[in-house]
């Protein structure tokens, strides 16, 4: 699993075609069961994306097509972790 905390280094224009293509971006991951939750950040300009995977390097490739990283809006710094327990509704396979 990854958390992945973006930082804005600009304003972000939620009305524009760059935010637009972001959660666009964004939709197609969680559509594809790559990304579990997303949202902005609180008291911070960025987001924070929850993604499923082992694979850093494949998470990598995939963050740096967001088109807030190609464009140089936002950086992301990437934390990778195991999921020791987990909200069973949530229906998510965790390692015993």
């Amino acid at each position: 699993m990854f958390v992945c905390l973006l930082t804005y280094h600009r304003e972000i224009d939620r009305d524009g075609p760059l935010f637009a293509a972001h959660k666009s971006f964004v939709q197609e991951n969680v559509d594809a069961h790559r990304f579990l939750f997303s949202g902005p950040r609180i008291g911070a300009p960025g987001g924070v994306i929850v993604a499923h995977g082992q694979d850093e390097a494949a998470a990598r490739t995939i963050f740096d097509g967001d088109p807030f990283v190609v464009d140089g809006t936002a950086t992301y710094e990437l934390v990778q972790f195991t999921a020791g327990l987990a909200d069973p509704a949530l229906n998510l396979e965790v390692p015993a």
